[in-house]
């Protein structure tokens, strides 16, 4: 037919443009008390998101209470001085809020989600449950047996059991290597006081940081409305615990978790990079590359070629310190070792050549192209503004990432790669029918038994 046109569907489409990441400017505040204030008008509906960021986290639980940083949060909202649980639960109803949170081992962020029309009203109840929780040892106890079940239920799951024991394998005894929630040892330990201690020390307004985007008023007007509602929460700064960098470990550690059943979940990996590493954009190229995409090489061997596995993927969890570098995979249990082997392969590739530039184009595309996607709510909007506030990005940051994105060389991503997936410094911990293969898997190196809880075994 005349006025058709013909496509070589052999190749691939060229991409689109770059994205332009272009956020307002941040009205910055600082209230009486201390707390500090970012505020972006992102008004097409009439809707805030509130997010408040306490630079504590995890860390500073004491090792025996380890756990006590998420059940003082989950803890905010079952009673106030003046409410109770249930009244605290009616109060958000009525408001029509959503309140979350997420703990890790840096950082406390506590969200509300709530339409503008109720703005005072949710400003009152953030400020009354961040400054005047109950603690009631009722609650307290409920939460705390909640938190025991869910470790409880995890160690049916040979995937958690797999992370728990590979962040052990990793970091030993530094902090990162504890679970952020605790474990039953230390989470049995927690009482209302433990959890009022915590909060008295680090549940303060100066360090902390309010961010609202959404539809908010002008900043004089905002400042009056939250001086009403925040201005009886006092507290000064109290520093957060200065943690030395984790050392990676001296040579392969290998931990085999005996677990029935047709398959092994699969961790290999040590100490990644630290958010603010100069290296983290050429990071960021390395991984894409690697097991990131699902086009990336470990994927494509394991998945496509091997036929071993649904899916593998790897990932850096960057944090204030260097946090963790791992692969993650579940295999038929008779591929287990021939995959760890495959995989360390993979990595050890990467630091022996240059990634092709097909391989840079479609890591760098698939990083950069889908940057809007990451900013169509306000909801995301805050939490992208939440990470720049934790680790202190520069207010730019967003604007000019997809620039640092496109500046990485193969040069780069390959000497990452030397930098962080050095073979002898690896962990490995399988979780699977580990009677089956553990000859094999000691051709790898010496291989350690461990139960669900880390605590070494034997067959």
């Amino acid at each position: 037919m005349s006025g058709r046109t013909s496509v070589d569907r052999s190749l691939r489409p060229a991409a689109g443009p770059s994205p332009k990441i272009v956020l307002p400017a941040f009205k910055r505040l600082r209230l009486a008390n201390g707390l500090s204030v970012l505020s972006v008008r992102h008004d097409d509906m009439p809707e805030v998101s509130a997010r408040l960021v306490l630079p504590y986290g995890a860390c500073e639980d004491a090792r025996e209470h380890a756990g006590t940083a998420l059940l003082v949060a989950r803890a905010l909202t079952e009673g106030t001085t003046e409410r109770s649980a249930p009244e605290v639960a009616e109060w958000l109803d009525y408001l029509g809020a959503r309140f979350s949170l997420d703990i890790n081992h840096d950082t406390t962020l506590l969200s509300l989600h709530f339409l503008s029309q109720v703005m005072d009203g949710a400003f009152d109840l953030l400020a009354e449950v961040l400054a005047r929780p109950a603690f009631d040892e009722g609650e307290v106890g409920r939460l705390r047996d909640e938190r025991l079940d869910e470790i409880a239920s995890g160690l049916d799951e040979p995937r958690i059991v797999a992370n728990l024991r590979m962040g052990e394998a990793s970091f030993g005894s530094h902090p990162y290597g504890m679970r952020a929630g605790g474990i039953e040892e230390t989470v049995r330990q927690i009482d209302a006081g433990v959890l009022s201690d915590f909060h008295s020390r680090f549940y303060r307004p100066s360090g902390a940081t309010l961010i609202l985007v959404g539809d908010v008023p002008e900043p004089d007007e905002l400042q009056g409305r939250l001086e009403s509602a925040f201005g009886s929460w006092q507290g000064d700064f109290a520093a957060a615990t200065v943690l030395a960098d984790p050392e990676p470990i001296g040579q392969r550690r290998l931990w085999a978790v005996p677990w029935p059943g047709p398959q092994s979940e699969i961790r290999v990996g040590g100490i990644g990079i630290a958010r603010l590493d100069p290296d983290y954009y050429a990071a960021l190229i390395m991984n894409a590359i690697l097991g990131g995409l699902f086009s990336s090489r470990i994927n494509m061997n394991l998945r496509e070629d091997k036929g071993w596995t649904y899916g593998a993927s790897s990932r850096f969890d960057a944090r204030k310190r260097r946090g963790p570098f791992f692969v993650a995979t579940a295999v038929e249990a008779k591929a287990t070792v021939d995959a760890v082997r495959e995989i360390i392969g993979e990595m050890e590739r990467m630091t022996a050549e240059q990634p092709q530039d097909e391989e840079m184009e479609l890591a760098v595309n698939a990083v950069t192209l889908s940057l809007p996607r990451l900013f169509e709510t306000v909801d995301q909007v805050s939490g992208r503004i939440a990470g720049q506030v934790v680790f202190g990005l520069p207010d730019d940051y967003w604007e000019t990432y997809a620039d640092q994105i496109r500046a990485v060389t193969a040069s780069d991503v390959q000497n990452v790669a030397q930098r962080f997936l050095a073979s002898e410094s690896f962990a490995v911990v399988v979780v699977g029918p580990v009677h089956d293969f553990r000859s094999d898997l000691e051709s790898l190196g010496p291989v350690q038994m461990r139960d669900i809880h880390g605590r070494p075994t034997e067959l």
